[in-house]
């Protein structure tokens, strides 16, 4: 069982009492990814909340077996299978270990579990998992936008 502090130092633990931290952590597993090896593969199913405590992952988009195309790389702090929790479709994305890595899991069922004993904590969960996915909308947005002005700029340019 991973320590109430590595939750109340990550993501889920931001708005979380010393209390619902120790509760959670009763939930949570910990798992060590190391070097090269896959945290999960895409078309894989696992309905787990990954929060990455310490290395660092590589979000990879399978374009053949042997063929990916770098997406992210996720930083400690990082949230990822946030999808596949919430809504139990499988994983859109390959996710490798760039270095060893350390993250907590937090299985659907394990969180199903919590809902009626601990409402409050159950509810902030989820408001971070929201306010990470905002935060990831934002940050494609950004790059979206980035990117339209370049082309949008190739193209005035040519014309």
């Amino acid at each position: 069982m991973p320590d109430a502090k590595k939750i109340k130092n990550s993501i889920l633990g931001q708005d979380l009492t010393e209390k619902e931290c120790k509760t959670l952590a009763q939930a949570v597993k910990t798992h060590k990814v190391a070097k090269g090896d896959i945290l999960f593969d895409a078309g894989s199913q696992d309905d787990t909340l990954y929060i990455l405590v310490s290395g660092k992952l590589e979000v990879l988009k399978m374009l053949t077996a042997d063929t990916s195309l770098s997406i992210d790389i996720l930083k400690e702090g990082s949230m990822t299978g946030e999808l596949s929790f919430l809504d139990g479709n499988p994983h859109s994305m390959r996710l490798i270990a760039k270095k060893d890595s350390e993250v907590l899991m937090l299985t659907r069922k394990e969180f199903e579990e919590m809902i009626e004993k601990h409402p409050h904590l159950t509810f902030n969960v989820m408001r971070s998992i929201l306010r990470y996915s905002h935060k990831l909308q934002r940050k494609m947005n950004a790059k979206y936008l980035e990117m339209h002005r370049m082309i949008q700029n190739q193209y005035t340019a040519q014309y």
